[in-house]
């Protein structure tokens, strides 16, 4: 009875998990699944007109064209750790529709991540993300130390690496200065508004706030953060555990990016310095 259990187990277990699509059958099918965060600029959000676009999109968009496939995006808002996104959006699929993509652009490039995900392989880490601030200067000319916030308001999004360092810091003096956004648009409007002189996020999204507020005077800077779980850490991209070979493929492509000067470019679009990581 208990063999019988446990086969039972394993066959629930498998026939959950979405069916691989080797490289091969990728390019038989004519086109490629790719997932990008909604609401995630400059990343991936969707324009006015419906239109998904951003870095990652456009990283994706030159993935489908070196495989000369037709591109198909998969964009949802982000769940409540990088883990169920993993699970969600390539190996198991959504509680209704059970649709999953190919690949997972924006993947935190992390040992840890990859051994605890035994059905996705975490690959080609091709931007190296970094947390800094972006100030009006005309209200802070300089920022040397985050002890200039325990008398001004600064901005950063929900349940982010910047609010947890800003809501930790001096022992959380700096508690009633943060101006919490629901949404990283939120935090867009805040400062674009005046109702905050800062913002805290990943280098790429303070230039993005910077690019949408041209009124404004900004200043980009990233002062000693003591005590923060992480300043900075490449991201990279997901795969099914037995789809290697498009990883693979994928990831010659996105080196092919950084070394023409491409990704550098498609990063300058959205006002981005691209960075890549070490290694």
């Amino acid at each position: 009875m208990k063999t019988v259990l446990l086969l039972c187990a394993f066959f629930t277990l498998t026939t959950a998990i979405a069916h691989a699509r080797p490289i091969d059958e990728v390019i038989d099918s004519g086109y490629i699944t790719i997932f990008v965060y909604e609401d995630y600029a400059p990343y991936s959000f969707t324009r006015e007109d419906g239109e998904a676009t951003g870095i990652d999109v456009d990283i994706a968009r030159k993935f489908a064209e070196d495989l000369g496939v037709e591109l198909r995006i998969l964009m949802r808002g982000a769940d409540e750790n990088v883990d169920d996104d993993l699970r969600i959006n390539l190996w198991k699929g959504d509680l209704i529709h059970r649709k999953v993509a190919d690949v997972m652009m924006h993947v935190p490039y992390d040992r840890e991540l990859d051994t605890r995900n035994e059905f996705i392989v975490l690959m080609s880490p091709y931007f190296l993300e970094e947390v800094a601030v972006v100030v009006d200067s005309v209200e802070l000319p300089e920022l040397e130390t985050f002890a200039r916030f325990l008398n001004k308001p600064i901005a950063a999004e929900l349940d982010t690496v910047s609010d947890f360092f800003l809501s930790n810091a001096f022992r959380g003096q700096l508690q009633r200065s943060i101006q919490r956004g629901r949404t990283f648009g939120d935090v867009i409007s805040l400062y674009k508004n005046g109702d905050v002189a800062a913002a805290m996020a990943s280098k790429a999204q303070v230039q993005w706030i910077a690019k949408q507020a041209p009124d404004i005077e900004s200043k980009i800077y990233q002062p000693p953060m003591p005590g923060i779980v992480r300043s900075s850490w490449p991201v990279g991209i997901g795969i099914k555990h037995d789809s290697r070979d498009l990883g693979y493929a994928l990831t010659d492509v996105a080196s092919n990016l950084v070394q023409s000067g491409e990704m550098e470019a498609i990063a300058a679009k959205y006002g981005v310095t691209f960075k890549a990581p070490d290694y």
